[in-house]
């Protein structure tokens, strides 16, 4: 990996790092789609994963206090369920068709949460938790954005900023962690990738202050049309990097 390429990642962190700060959730949408300007989309995904991993422990420190073992436990272990499969679309799609995975996912979750912003999926009960967290474990391993699903999921039942922060960030944690060694197992990690992500510490921790900074001049009223900005802003520079499958 070049230099030019290595600020370009430490970057992407600093954006990726200050959104989920900010939001909760957010960084793998940006840097997926941005990494992949530049990088191979397979090893975009592996190291915006790295990065969310990474943005996510100091994050959910935060709001340790208010995280129900309840409401997370049958996500994570929905997530279980969907992990293997998506290690296993990672490997084997080709990484121009996962481009195209990338921007189908951002696009329908863009346009779920701009069109019906106050959509809400049923009454929260375990069978629910379980299919969101699957969907969730599926997308952190084959593309890194576990977000939609819970995201979506956690939206409609949670009204409380740091009730939903809580719960998302701990399931991007777990998710992080075990899809790492799923990426190990199925030979996705590369040298390039370790070191991105080891350089891009400074910029994280720039955004997470950033993030924190800006956080506390959210009003509530304001947070859901943020985080459905969010979608519908980083579902451009989707569009952008898979053009060129696309056209």
């Amino acid at each position: 990996m070049t230099e030019a390429e290595l600020a370009g990642v430490i970057g992407i962190a600093f954006l990726a790092a200050g959104c989920q700060s900010l939001t909760g959730f957010g960084s793998s949408l940006l840097a997926v789609p941005l990494l992949s300007l530049y990088l191979d989309a397979k090893q975009a995904v592996v190291i915006a994963t790295f990065l969310s991993t990474v943005i996510s422990a100091p994050l959910l420190f935060e709001v340790r206090r208010q995280v129900r073992v309840a409401k997370v436990a049958p996500l994570a272990i929905g997530s279980v369920v969907g992990l293997p499969l998506g290690i296993l679309i990672l490997r084997d799609v080709d990484a121009g068709a996962l481009k195209v995975l990338v921007a189908a996912v951002v696009i329908l979750a863009s346009a779920l949460l701009f069109l019906a912003p106050r959509l809400t999926l049923g009454g929260r009960n375990t069978l629910s938790s379980l299919i969101a967290g699957a969907f969730s474990g599926l997308l952190r391993a084959s593309t890194s954005m576990a977000g939609p699903p819970v995201v979506l999921y956690t939206l409609s039942h949670e009204q409380e900023i740091e009730e939903f922060r809580s719960t998302v960030l701990a399931l991007f944690l777990i998710t992080g962690l075990l899809a790492i060694p799923g990426l190990v197992v199925a030979d996705l990690i590369s040298r390039d990738a370790v070191i991105a992500t080891a350089v891009a510490i400074p910029g994280m921790a720039l955004g997470l202050l950033v993030g924190t900074r800006l956080r506390s001049r959210v009003q509530p009223t304001f947070f859901r049309t943020l985080v459905l900005a969010v979608l519908v802003i980083t579902s451009i520079g989707v569009i952008v990097s898979a053009s060129g499958v696309l056209g």
